[in-house]
């Protein structure tokens, strides 16, 4: 099966860029992740969501074109729903559709995603760029003196823009003349072309850097070269280099690429981690804007006071919401706020992730494992301190 592509910057800044003007736009969040629903309920659920937007829009005064456009989008994410092979990496989906305009984008995403689906004149897309910001884009180099390769990975996808880099350095030369003079000269000559390779190829990477956004950067070639290579890189670069590799361009092929990526980045992102968790629970032991276990995370939910929550992955606990205001609790049944009966959630940690997001937060979802998992497997960093009598 052939991999889906990799999710560009360009891509992102199209989406937050749209605007539909005068035709709704449907946003759709699917949770995909198999290991708890089949792909029947995937398709039920999108469909029983339909169901209810249709109702809800009949009372509105829709334009034929609306109308139209509407329909349109509707029946394409019934069939992509119907056609999509899920595969298991891919545990929720985003999807964006303005038929009237001819803008359909999907993002298959590695996590889960509450199920929802928003027909507004505006893109509802904070949920999906919270989870954007959680991954970092990767730039892999792989260099000699003669030749170059570059691979993009994000989100777990890969991309070769190797055939944006052609070599133009010269190989073996037979020496000929006097007394090795010839030799000297087309050592010379070769070694002037290194010099330009390396050159041609660090600028390459500058330029292409500043269109994708690169974050970090990982090294390949041999060890004794590089050195050489990157006395050429620009300092933003040099700043952002997280691993170097004994490689040689061409001598692995893309799915090794991938995997050592993929063990780079891994490694590297939970180390990252483990250090915004030591000082999560650093600064809530000193009750400096930082809150541990559930009980206090909901109470800082409650009060929109989330700048960053950390919420160990898979984790599932039922709890409780009030429709009113959207009070959250573990065990209430009436909303100490409002007053009224408060409904049974299948998950409180996806609420206190779409709390977060609604005001403005970030997240990040962190793997089992670490300290965090001594406190519930959730924490959060505050935007203010809470007042004892709070």
């Amino acid at each position: 099966m052939e991999e889906e592509p990799m999710v560009t910057f360009q891509q992102i800044q199209e989406l937050v860029n749209f605007r539909s003007e005068d035709l709704p736009v449907v946003s759709a969040y699917l949770n995909t992740d198999l290991r708890r629903v089949n792909k029947d309920q995937i398709r039920i659920t999108l469909k029983d969501m339909i169901k209810a937007r249709e109702e809800e829009l009949r009372a509105q005064d829709l334009t034929h074109q609306q109308q139209a456009s509407l329909k349109e989008d509707f029946k394409k994410l019934e069939n992509f729903v119907t056609t999509e092979l899920f595969p298991e990496e891919n545990r929720g989906y985003v999807i964006f559709s303005c038929s009237g305009k001819d803008f359909w984008q999907v993002y298959p995403l590695p996590q889960r995603v509450k199920n929802a689906l928003i027909v507004d004149p505006d893109i509802y897309v904070r949920p999906l760029l919270a989870i954007l910001n959680q991954f970092h884009r990767f730039a892999f180099v792989i260099v000699d003196q003669r030749r170059a390769q570059l691979f993009e990975m994000y989100m777990g996808k890969i991309e070769d823009y190797s055939h944006l880099i052609s070599p133009d350095v010269p190989g073996k030369v037979r020496y000929a003349g006097w007394y090795g003079l010839e030799e000297k000269r087309v050592h010379r000559h070769i070694e002037q072309h290194v010099h330009e390779h390396y050159k041609r190829v660090s600028n390459f990477l500058f330029q292409l850097m500043n269109r994708h956004k690169w974050d970090y950067f990982i090294l390949g070639g041999k060890f004794h070269e590089l050195p050489r290579f990157e006395k050429h890189l620009h300092r933003y670069i040099l700043d952002r280099i997280i691993e170097r590799v004994d490689v040689e361009p061409f001598s692995w092929d893309i799915n090794r690429v991938k995997a050592s990526a993929l063990e780079i980045e891994t490694r590297f992102m939970r180390e990252r981690l483990e250090k915004m968790i030591d000082l999560l629970i650093t600064d809530a032991k000193k009750d400096h804007k930082a809150a541990l276990g559930l009980e206090s995370v909901l109470q800082a939910a409650n009060m929109g006071n989330i700048r960053l929550l950390m919420i160990e992955e898979d984790r599932v606990l039922p709890g409780y919401e009030c429709f009113g205001c959207g009070f959250l609790a573990i065990r209430n049944t009436i909303c100490p706020i409002c007053g009224e009966t408060m409904q049974q959630m299948d998950d409180l940690f996806d609420e206190i992730i779409e709390n977060t997001v609604n005001f403005n937060g970030d997240y990040y979802q962190v793997p089992r494992g670490t300290l965090l998992g001594e406190f519930g497997g959730i924490g959060a960093f505050l935007r203010f301190e809470v007042p004892e009598e709070a």
